[in-house]
């Protein structure tokens, strides 16, 4: 094949790798719209997001083998057809209901996508090349999943919810018609052709649960009997599953894979870094939207930063992992996570844009230099025949990673807010009782602030909650009632409000000070505390490539292997 009809074929494997992941974070940026649209709550447009993240993660491992029994470039072929479809079928939905069923099927086909694009990816090029196919690979990750909210909101801005589903179409047209004329199909040559249906079912239970179980904790808890149930479910199945996997005569994840310690640690580092990504995007997203009042669409082209660097690192780690040796550069790229998690933790209410780019760049640079010598350690020390399986291991690594994150940040950010705006509260009832106001009105705008602060625990948005506009509102509220009660004494009612107008005036940027501060020392204290759950994936990447040492003047990796 030709150096161009290559890069040819590699670009129509990248567009509909790319698109893939895209999902996954192009759709949250619309769902306020969507929300208005279908005239639903928050908690039921979540759905459009959590079906598909769970569709994502169940049907992968199963996807991928199936891939290596019957061919990768045909699994490919139909998981784009489908993509397309689905995606029509998701801009043309007339309720929510219709809406939330096509992005499970979206979900379910982009599970069909992802895990084949490596093996297809790698097979074009000589070993030597692996290291750069896999940092663009990884370049490649890091714009889609990071691009996905700045491309959603200037789609949504500009056109409507709807676009967001249809720019997928011309992009999985073209890859379509690249893959099925210059890809050659390839195989797992070891593979039978029996399917293991129950593992398929087991495996595909366990992680269904798993996930489930991590989303539906911001609902219902931690320590939920639902919660739980779902987490013993899927322990229950694990279980089922390595028990089928241990007799089945043709097993759908061999589990001499689980035996090599570099394989183990790749796909458990790789965990970690998307539990730092979630830091980085999610978490930082409502810290930018919440307390610094950016709009959507510019908390998204600011967290575009970090993308920017990973594609940059992404396509010089791969090269020289190959060099250096990939545990030593994903260990440095995992230390510089947790560096900048815990540095996002510096940030105050009125820390400048600049403040939030450099260690948005920071965070980056850790994700470009760690994930692609993780994947390549991953590919390099298993056979080749194997390619597909452990690419779908290790990218439900990286999903199931993402989907801990949100959901222990979630958890996280709620207990400290709870605790910091509560302290707030408290400061700000301290400097109503000390002011000059009038006893009723003293009492009105406590009882205003304390159901403010309900709805903002509720809700999550403080600062947009507790304003001082809306204070105002439940003043003026309170002047219509009196007038009505007292008619003939308008203007010493009107006196009266306006006077305590200005009072509240003078107070509330005081009051404001502080709510601002408990709500950046909230954020603070989450950043701080998941920095410190990354530490142990600093040290597990360590192993996640094979010792190398000199043998004759060459340097020859040594195998590590745990029985």
């Amino acid at each position: 094949m030709s150096r161009g009809r290559t890069m040819l074929t590699f670009i129509g494997i990248i567009l509909g790798y790319f698109i893939a992941l895209l999902d996954t974070t192009i759709v949250n940026i619309a769902l306020p719209k969507t929300a208005e649209y279908f005239n639903r709550d928050v908690s039921d447009i979540s759905w459009i997001m959590n079906g598909y993240n769970i569709a994502f993660a169940v049907l992968m491992l199963t996807a991928s083998r199936i891939a290596d029994q019957f061919g990768r470039k045909r699994l490919f072929l139909i998981g784009l057809l489908l993509f397309a479809l689905t995606s029509f079928l998701c801009g043309i939905a007339s309720t929510l209901d219709l809406l939330i069923l096509f992005r499970v099927l979206q979900g379910l086909s982009a599970a069909i996508i992802v895990p084949v694009t490596i093996p297809l990816a790698i097979q074009l090029f000589p070993k030597e090349k692996h290291g750069a196919v896999l940092g663009i690979w990884g370049a490649i990750a890091g714009v889609a999943s990071a691009s996905g909210p700045a491309l959603g909101g200037i789609l949504t801005e500009y056109f409507n919810w709807q676009s967001v589903y249809f720019v997928n179409l011309p992009i999985a047209l073209i890859s379509f018609i690249v893959s099925y004329l210059l890809i050659k199909e390839s195989y797992d040559k070891t593979a039978s052709k029996n399917i293991d249906i129950a593992g398929m079912l087991t495996i595909s239970v366990a992680i269904f649960c798993f996930t489930l179980g991590l989303i539906e904790t911001s609902d219902y808890g931690w320590s939920s009997f639902y919660v739980l149930s779902l987490f013993a479910g899927s322990l229950v199945s694990l279980a089922l599953f390595i028990v089928v996997e241990r007799r089945s005569k043709d097993p759908m994840l061999p589990l001499s894979l689980m035996r090599i310690s570099t394989f183990n640690a790749s796909s458990t580092a790789l965990l970690f870094t998307s539990i730092g990504t979630a830091a980085g995007s999610f978490l930082l997203a409502f810290y930018l939207t919440s307390l610094r009042n950016m709009s959507v669409l510019e908390a998204g082209m600011t967290i575009i930063a970090s993308s920017l660097t990973a594609t940059v690192f992404s396509i010089v780690s791969g090269p020289m992992s190959e060099k250096v040796g990939g545990r030593f550069l994903a260990s440095i790229g995992l230390a510089i996570i947790t560096v900048s998690v815990y540095l996002f933790g510096s940030l105050d209410a009125d820390s400048s844009r600049i403040d939030v780019l450099w260690r948005l760049s920071l965070l980056g640079a850790g994700l470009g230099i760690s994930v692609v010598p993780l994947f390549g350690s991953a590919v390099n020390n298993i056979p080749a025949d194997k390619l597909g399986i452990v690419s779908g291991v290790t990218n439900v690594a990286r999903t199931l990673g993402m989907v801990i994150g949100v959901a222990l940040l979630a958890t996280m950010l709620s207990s400290n807010m709870k605790n910091e705006l509560s302290t707030a509260l408290d400061k700000a009832i301290q400097t109503i009782q000390a002011s000059v106001l009038d006893a009723s009105m003293k009492d009105g705008m406590i009882t205003s602030i304390q159901s403010m602060n309900n709805e903002s625990l509720q809700e999550g948005n403080a600062q947009q909650n507790m304003t001082l506009e809306k204070v105002l509102e439940q003043v003026d509220q309170r002047e219509k009632e009196a007038l009505l009660q007292a008619p003939d004494q308008v203007q010493e009612t009107k006196a009266a409000f306006d006077h305590n107008r200005e009072q509240i005036e003078q107070l509330w940027p005081s009051i404001n000070t502080e709510l601002r501060s408990h709500m950046a020392k909230g954020f603070s204290s989450t950043f701080h505390l998941i920095s410190f759950l990354l530490i142990p994936g600093i040290f597990i990447a360590f192993f996640s490539d094979q010792r190398r040492k000199k043998v004759n003047g060459e340097t020859k990796r040594t195998a590590v292997i745990s029985h």
